[in-house]
């Protein structure tokens, strides 16, 4: 398979320039439209010469589409700009001009401003919040670029955490207004049946200029020249004297000013949810505007935007549900990307894309493990986890006990994630799409067909690895961060698609979701909460243990050769395409096996598989420490009580400072806490036993014993002596 690829690509670079692009936009445009016909349906197109083609889609709705496709063109100038100046996706991107845009919005609906000083607070304000971000992200020059990007998940959280107090702060009101005056509202324009307003083409009147603008600076200005050739290799223009961190501040000041305007103008239009303009949704539809511009050209992002917004809002004349178009991300960005191979390929081979080592966690040293204390130790520990979490349902009271089994299959979606994520290298930010995938396959099986619960179980494990190696397929083609944007499409599609009543009814259960517990063998019951626990903790040891001794294994071997450096590990024979394939397939049954027993916990919907709940599994998993088995359980956990405990502010607010701190201060996550006291009190116990531990400690410097100057000259004296003596003799 990795043998035809090659071939494919290779002859498809062959082809000349004039061929090859037109090409590519009709092989693009053809996926998009059976695609729609796959999720829609024919009977709402109708069938000229056999193509489909929408029925019944007016130019006003055209028209509209591309105007709000213009402010994903927005989200991508500002995602292109930070991952050319860092290298790195900001998914805290649709956020930084959150907050400015916000207030000021507020303060001209709520206090009465004036429309340009609101203006004004919104430019300035964004500017500022671009290059506080900035500040702290360089903190993280060094870290592996996975940790920067998760980095900015958090900061996400946080733009979150203010908006949702920003209407009481500002402006004396428990919610965002709906109306926002603006002096060109009054402005109005009936195409193909729909009124325009001027907010709408205040949106077409900014985008072309900032596109023009930003397209201008890159090219002509001499700090824009120093940005693309940072971009090209931050190392070699740091030695040339580019001053790359003021740079850097340029960029991420510009990012901010791009979000700050697109959440501005897009007000007037929409209106703000809380949270929405933040969601991960949003933040897809700009990631994919992005990469179909190859995360470098502006002005192919602006088309690109627009062609997205037509799409979605076809889906909603198609479907009546806008978000529909979401399903349809995965094939526009794996089309994408898969057709830029070959430009990817050389930037990874450079290092413009490379991933530094992960943290890795030692386990306790060969000359220690035989002390009584150390295995009193490990006993004790063992036993008290072991007693916590039996217990764990008289401790937080009967009545949550749906609680525990949910924080049991998070735990093992976190597994899954250090298999393919922390071991294996490949950065997965839609996990729990397998999870509803898995899901879906299990509670229709049970509801539909009425099959064993464990049938039930082993076919969604053997659909998830399925999936899991069809995504995989394509991913091998794909290096570093633009894989996470291909899982945060798939989690997309899984939510809106495959779990969408609408489009795969045949293959969820009945109406309703709902899928009953069964007798285990006609004899263990398993419909009460607190036995359910206790099976989904089975299952959780199970996944625990075997990917513990998948870590010790060659296999677990070879997944840390290829993440560290897959060059070398090829060269010693290493199946590169088969070995990634394989952490595909075993996290995608993990996962899925988790989503089965989620099955049978709530219901098979969309709302329990939710794109940012994918995100959030993944944040956990990177805070508790994602190379580390224990550290990824007891992070998802920890986080996995204070949302349950904490309320929606608190839990906003610990995903968001919260993770911030801890990987500013400790970038393994909490795992690097928990392993540097373990080595602390290791080191004193090896000074205590007179035990010397060179993975521990330094090497201990040995000294000679002092002498005194007359026998140090006589040392000397009897050297000279002795090589005069070897000198005469030749």
């Amino acid at each position: 398979m990795n043998e035809y690829f090659e071939v494919v690509a290779r002859r498809w670079a062959a082809l000349p320039t004039p061929v090859r692009r037109p090409l590519q936009l009709l092989l693009w445009a053809l996926g998009v439209v059976v695609a729609v016909e796959l999720l829609f349906g024919r009977q709402r197109y109708a069938h000229p010469l056999g193509i489909p083609f929408p029925n019944g889609v007016s130019l006003g709705i055209l028209v509209n589409g591309a105007i709000q496709g213009m402010l994903y063109a927005f989200l991508a100038f500002g995602l292109i700009l930070v991952y050319r100046a860092n290298r790195i996706i900001n998914f805290a991107h649709a956020g930084l001009g959150l907050v400015p845009a916000v207030t000021a919005l507020l303060l001209v609906s709520n206090r009465h401003w004036p429309y340009v000083p609101a203006l004004l607070v919104m430019l300035i304000g964004s500017a500022l919040v671009g290059a506080v971000i900035e500040l702290a992200m360089r903190r993280f020059w060094d870290a592996p670029r996975l940790i920067a990007t998760v980095v900015t998940i958090g900061f996400a959280q946080i733009f979150v955490y203010l908006e949702i107090n920003l209407p009481d702060w500002v402006g004396g009101t428990t919610g965002l207004p709906t109306h926002f005056p603006t002096p060109y509202s009054g402005f109005k324009l009936t195409i193909g049946g729909i009124i325009f307003s001027g907010d709408y083409f205040a949106i077409v009147v900014a985008a072309v200029v900032v596109c023009a603008g930003l397209t201008a600076f890159l090219r002509y200005t001499r700090a824009g020249i120093a940005v693309r050739a940072s971009a090209e290799n931050s190392d070699r223009a740091r030695l040339l004297g580019v001053p790359v961190g003021r740079l850097s501040t340029i960029v991420w000041v510009l990012a901010g000013v791009c979000s700050g305007i697109a959440v501005f103008l897009q007000a007037p239009v929409t209106a703000l949810p809380a949270g929405g303009s933040v969601s991960p949704l949003i933040l897809l539809y700009g990631l994919a505007v992005a990469i179909v511009a190859r995360m470098e050209s502006l002005p192919v992002a602006f088309g690109a935007g627009m062609a997205i917004g037509v799409i979605q809002q076809g889906a909603f004349v198609g479907a009546s549900k806008p978000d529909d178009a979401a399903a349809l991300m995965l094939l526009v960005v794996l089309g994408a990307l898969l057709f830029q191979r070959q430009r990817m390929a050389r930037a990874y081979d450079t290092g413009m894309s490379s991933f530094k080592v992960l943290q890795e966690f030692r386990q306790i040293p060969a000359e220690l493990r035989h002390l009584p204390e150390v295995r009193r130790a490990r006993i004790g520990l063992a036993v008290l986890v072991a007693g916590v979490v039996l217990a764990a349902p008289w401790i937080v009271g009967t009545k949550r006990d749906a609680f525990l089994a949910s924080a049991a299959l998070a735990a093992m979606v976190a597994v899954s994630l250090v298999v393919l994520s922390g071991w294996a290298g490949q950065i997965s930010l839609g996990q729990f799409g397998f999870a509803g995938f898995g899901a879906a396959v299990a509670g229709g099986l049970a509801t539909r067909h009425d099959l064993d619960f464990f049938l039930t179980i082993g076919a969604a494990a053997i659909a998830g690895a399925l999936l899991a190696v069809l995504i995989g397929i394509p991913a091998l083609r794909v290096p570093g961060l633009f894989l996470a944007v291909v899982t945060l499409a798939l989690a997309a599609t899984v939510q809106y698609g495959i779990l969408s009543r609408a489009h795969f009814s045949w293959l969820l259960p009945p109406t309703g979701g709902y899928v009953n517990r069964p007798n285990l063998y006609g004899r263990v019951d398993i419909t009460s909460d607190t036995r359910f626990y206790y099976v989904c903790l089975v299952f959780l040891v199970l996944a625990y243990a075997s990917a513990r001794a998948l870590r010790n294994s060659r296999s677990g071997r070879l997944f840390i050769g290829l993440r560290d450096n897959q060059r070398a590990a090829q060269s010693y024979g290493v199946n590169a395409a088969g070995t990634k394939l394989a952490a595909f397939a075993i996290a995608g049954a993990i996962a899925a096996v988790a989503g089965a027993l989620l099955a049978y916990q709530s219901q098979v919907d969309a709302g329990s598989f939710q794109m940012g709940t994918s995100l959030t599994a993944f944040l956990y998993a990177v805070v508790g420490g994602l190379t580390s088995l224990p550290g990824a359980v007891g992070g998802t956990v920890l986080f996995s009580i204070i949302n349950n405990y904490g309320g929606t502010q608190l839990s906003v607010l610990a995903s968001g400072v919260g993770v911030a701190f801890v990987l500013y201060v400790f970038p393994g996550g909490i795992a690097q806490i928990a392993f540097q006291t373990r080595d602390s009190g290791l080191r004193w116990l090896a000074e205590r036993h007179g035990i010397h531990v060179p993975s521990l400690v330094a090497d201990r410097r040995v000294q000679a014993p002092l002498v005194d100057e007359e026998d140090a000259d006589h040392v000397l004296r009897a050297a000279a002596e002795q090589m005069n003596v070897v000198g005469a003799s030749r």
